[in-house]
């Protein structure tokens, strides 16, 4: 770069030859040359810097143009943000990303009953673009449903959905059919078994259940629902009494008939704890997934729609790691998956570098000197595309999201969104709003209730 007193900076490039004792120049501004070594007379000297005609002559920007008001019509061409709202950039569709202004994470306690509910909380937005949550109710053994009245869940309505004389509602996941009606996967306790509750209602008001796998064996606990390719659900679960990793595709929206149930992963050891299921970017179900036996992440990836083959594989081999397990695809199409690093008692992560997840990068990002935090974890793509991570300060009783810095994950920031001082984070879930920000729904200790943090920003930092 050269540039003169008051001058404008201008970029020389020289390619010097050797052989020749020569060489030639040019400029940022479209002037060039040549020189030589040693010449007996001077050349000619450099013509003084031009402006290009796609730059911006001097003088050109006054006061006017800088006036406020005068680039209105420009930003109007992207829209702009509300009253409160930042610009945080323009997204690839060319529309205006806007978040509020320091605004914080609104939390509110739900279902006020005398029973203790708000256990193993699964929550998903509906086709009225409002989040509702699956939960169990303790004290009577029942699963419940709690849909809110509007996008920060600061109201809701609750219905026990599935009240058999057997305690059922345990280790729930729920997802959108492709009926547009929530669906959800859980245990049932008293018959040792899969049992499906399907709403027959976008508010959940009403439902139908149906056990869709028993036997001989105790079946059905950290069960994990999709929807696959085909429009039929697909659920991963534990076989707790043969320790393997089961998997039952629904040959029905309402799981009501059709089922096969598949034995998938099947080693020495007892694998198939805390299962994670999503449909990868090859159309086939993806499972995450503990190795009890080796302390280890295993991850299954299915062969077909129906699951009825798959192949098996240690994710991270990393020592006491692999516990509470959370898979989402990411903005690259291969899994991310966010499990505990009981060692460390952190957060950890895991990056696939291909579909079947057979090679991983793993790393632990939120690592507390004190604390130890990772628990109960629920892992989502954030609105910019990026891992977004809500989890459980099993010291402090508080909420954690952590955001990914890339989609490797291998960088985070982390902040704390819940500190009620009765205590909070057991059993937490987490989904992106309509309006792209997160909505959490976790255990509240103290009054023993279903709690929801619907964040002010994409990132909840």
């Amino acid at each position: 770069m050269v540039t003169v007193p008051g001058g404008r900076g201008v970029q020389i490039d020289a390619r010097i030859t050797l052989a020749a004792l020569g060489g030639s120049w040019s400029d940022s501004a479209g002037n060039s040359g040549t020189f030589a070594f040693g010449a007996s007379t001077g050349g000619s000297p450099r013509p003084a810097p031009t402006v290009p005609g796609s730059a911006i002559a001097a003088g050109t920007i006054t006061a006017a143009q800088l006036a406020p008001g005068a680039i209105n019509a420009a930003a109007a061409a992207f829209g702009t943000c509300p009253a409160g709202q930042y610009l945080r950039g323009i997204q690839p569709n060319g529309t205006v990303l806007c978040e509020p202004i320091g605004s914080p994470p609104v939390s509110t306690t739900l279902d006020d009953t005398a029973n203790r509910t708000g256990l193993y909380t699964s929550i998903a937005i509906g086709v009225d673009g409002l989040p509702v949550i699956s939960h169990q109710d303790d004290t009577a053994g029942t699963l419940r449903v709690t849909h809110c009245d509007n996008r920060t869940c600061s109201a809701a309505t609750t219905t026990a959905v599935d009240d058999p004389v057997m305690t059922v509602g345990a280790h729930g996941s729920m997802a959108i059919g492709s009926d547009g009606l929530p669906i959800i996967s859980h245990y049932d306790a008293g018959g040792q078994a899969l049992r499906v509750t399907h709403c027959s209602t976008v508010t959940c008001t009403a439902a139908t259940s149906v056990t869709v796998d028993n036997g001989v064996n105790d079946v059905g606990r950290f069960t994990s629902i999709a929807i696959g390719t085909d429009g039929l659900p697909i659920v991963s679960y534990l076989d707790d009494t043969a320790g393997t990793l089961r998997v039952t595709h629904c040959g029905s929206v309402t799981c009501a008939s059709g089922n096969i149930s598949t034995t998938v992963d099947d080693p020495v050891q007892t694998v198939g704890g805390y299962t994670s299921l999503a449909i990868g970017s090859d159309g086939l179900a993806v499972i995450s997934h503990s190795d009890f036996g080796t302390n280890t992440l295993r991850v299954t990836h299915c062969s077909n729609i129906a699951c009825t083959a798959a192949t098996s594989t240690t994710a991270d081999a990393a020592a006491f790691v692999g516990t509470t397990t959370s898979l989402v695809i990411g903005s690259d199409g291969l899994p991310l998956i966010g499990h505990r690093d009981d060692a460390a008692r952190g957060l950890r992560v895991t990056h696939c570098a291909n579909v079947a997840c057979t090679v991983s990068t793993s790393a632990t990002i939120d690592d507390l000197p004190v604390n130890s935090v990772g628990g109960d974890k629920a892992v989502a793509l954030g609105g910019d595309g990026l891992g977004l991570i809500a989890h459980y300060d099993n010291t402090a009783n508080t909420v954690r999201v952590t955001h990914c810095s890339n989609v490797l994950c291998s960088v985070a920031t982390t902040t704390t969104v819940d500190a009620a001082p009765t205590g909070a984070g057991q059993y937490i879930d987490l989904a992106i709003g309509t309006d792209g920000l997160p909505a959490i729904s976790y255990f509240e200790a103290i009054p023993a209730r279903l709690r929801v943090t619907k964040c002010a920003s994409r990132t909840c930092q």
